[in-house]
């Protein structure tokens, strides 16, 4: 590296940005990985059937005959 390169700190910009992308880099690779264990995590759950019960509730609520039944 030249003298004048160094002067104008050109150096420390250069390593200065790869740095910068290189944790970029880092910060995306574990959110991908965050990401992947949460579909892992929650697909499962995602793809059980919704309980008797609360469907029965919701049936109610449609029907206008929720919880709050007027005198």
């Amino acid at each position: 590296m030249s003298i004048a390169t160094r002067r104008q700190g050109w150096d420390l910009v250069k390593d200065d940005t790869k740095n910068d992308r290189d944790g970029n880099r880092m910060a995306r690779t574990r959110q991908r990985a965050i990401g992947r264990e949460l579909r892992r995590m929650y697909d499962s759950v995602a793809r059980e059937p919704v309980p008797q019960d609360f469907l029965d509730l919701l049936r109610k609520i449609d029907d206008g005959k929720g919880g709050s039944e007027e005198s």
